[in-house]
């Protein structure tokens, strides 16, 4: 009767268990212009994933995203990918990110000089990356997979802390992926679920953040300045997403972005950044461990000419260790 019983558990542990990799492949993404839709739902711990997202942008932004160039026009083509990992700290969700952000961009500076060659730049090697950890705050326990399975969805919270790397920089290039600088971003991620259909759920996703910068004391030469301070910025990221089908989801974005202004020698350089963007966004469930998303959007409102244009693929592949479930005893 043990036997049997074990017997009739142990496949419809794995079938929960495969079901709900599905879930979380759809949501673990992460990435700079804003972190994507399904970004900050909580998962089980003992998750590990891989998430390569290549991101093409078209823009009056240097490649970093958030440092606003008026009369620019820049092309940035970058893979960033996150490497990450759930666990539990105190009884709390938590999860353990690395990002590395390889590519090129290219674009040119409108001469202020009338019948003065446009210059033209490019730039290759890494954009910035980061280090993150999300840790549970409100309703965000550390769950196995088959406690996860069980735990019906409710307002959730955490905190999120971020430290930005520099890539690839040289002082002697006017257009640089990387900043030479250290980015430090803090933010509180909440996650509603909207109705109670668990196979084809309503996501509302908010993200509160600011982001701090230390200086740039050896800005390009085309700056002609002996230090560059960028003052911080705040984003209000928010996100709306539906379950058409168990696999196919879809969804619409905001984010709202304010201040940033860059200094250069204690002068400002009179472009804050004060702009709302929007977003459409889609995904599909390939297999259990591998999900796929495609995000459009641009720059709907803005001050200072500000100018982008976004498209991106994610590709999300999971593992976890379903040999740990534990079998009921009688």
């Amino acid at each position: 009767m043990k036997m049997n019983t074990r017997s009739k558990f142990l496949p419809r542990l794995k079938k929960a268990a495969i079901s709900l990799l599905l879930l979380i492949a759809g949501f673990v993404q992460v990435i700079a212009q804003g972190d994507g839709p399904r970004t900050f739902l909580l998962a089980p711990k003992g998750v590990w994933g891989v998430n390569p997202k290549p991101t093409f942008l078209d823009q009056n932004f240097l490649p970093s995203g958030d440092i606003l160039v008026k009369n620019a026009h820049i092309n940035v083509n970058v893979f960033p990918t996150t490497f990450f990992h759930t666990i539990g700290i105190g009884g709390r969700f938590a999860q353990l990110m690395v990002m590395v952000n390889p590519g090129n961009a290219n674009g040119s500076v409108e001469a202020e000089v009338p019948g003065f060659p446009t210059p033209q730049f490019e730039a290759t090697g890494f954009g910035d990356g980061f280090i993150g950890l999300k840790i549970g705050l409100n309703d965000a326990p550390a769950l196995n997979l088959a406690e996860f399975a069980k735990h019906a969805p409710v307002p959730s919270m955490t905190a999120y802390f971020r430290i930005w790397y520099s890539g690839t920089y040289d002082a002697d290039q006017p257009l640089n992926l990387g900043t030479n600088r250290t980015t430090f971003e803090m933010g509180l991620p909440m996650a509603i679920p909207i109705g109670h259909n668990t196979k084809k759920p309503t996501w509302f996703e908010m993200y509160p953040s600011i982001r701090v910068y230390t200086s740039n004391n050896n800005p390009t030469l085309i700056t002609q300045a002996d230090k560059s301070q960028q003052l911080p910025l705040f984003l209000l990221e928010n996100h709306l997403t539906h379950n058409i089908t168990t696999k196919l989801w879809i969804g619409g974005d905001l984010r709202y972005q304010y201040g940033g202004a860059l200094e250069l020698d204690g002068v400002n350089q009179d472009n804050k950044v004060n702009i709302l963007g929007g977003s459409v966004s889609a995904g599909y469930q390939l297999l259990p461990f591998l999900g796929l998303s495609a995000n459009y959007g641009g720059i709907l409102a803005g001050e200072n000419g500000a100018r982008s244009e976004m498209f991106r693929l994610s590709a999300v592949f999971v593992y976890a260790n379903t040999k740990k479930f534990k079998q009921p005893e009688n």
